[in-house]
């Protein structure tokens, strides 16, 4: 019976630590509306303190999702890097580094628009939709150059 109370706290223990060890993934929010070959338009959704850093926020999802999880519906269904996120950003870190937080990522977007007004949302936060035009083959061209991708695949 002794043992029993034993397990008891280990298993509380391990039961509120559980949920801190869980990696959160925060929602995409980006639609395909066009594209082609070369280019895509996509319409997304970014959240930040003002306008500025919400429309940073949309088109870093933009990329996010070509990189890693493809649009459905479009010419680009499948990510361009790869489906484990974490893995390649780990692999490239110096290109993801300075690609989001250097906003090398922002010479590959030819046309950045908001599509509405500024919302305001739970806790201080903006919300502002944005449609997002990318040019795919220099994206692609910039992924072989600095061996993120393989020529032609991943």
């Amino acid at each position: 019976m002794k043992r029993k109370f034993y397990l008891l706290p280990i298993i509380l223990l391990f039961l509120v630590l559980l949920p801190c060890c869980k990696t959160v993934y925060s929602t995409s929010e980006v639609n395909y509306v066009s594209g082609d070959e070369q280019t895509v338009t996509v319409r997304a959704i970014g959240y930040g303190k003002d306008e500025e850093k919400a429309k940073i926020n949309a088109e870093q999802k933009v990329f996010d999702v070509l990189f890693f999880r493809g649009l459905p519906n479009s010419k680009q269904k499948l990510p361009i890097i790869g489906s484990n996120e974490n893995e390649e950003k780990g692999k490239n870190k110096k290109y993801f580094e300075d690609f989001y937080n250097g906003y090398r990522y922002k010479t590959f977007i030819m046309s950045s628009i908001p599509v509405g007004n500024v919302v305001n949302v739970k806790g201080g936060q903006k919300m502002l939709t944005v449609d997002v035009k990318v040019n795919l083959s220099a994206l692609r061209r910039d992924l072989e150059t600095f061996n993120v991708i393989r020529k032609f695949g991943y």
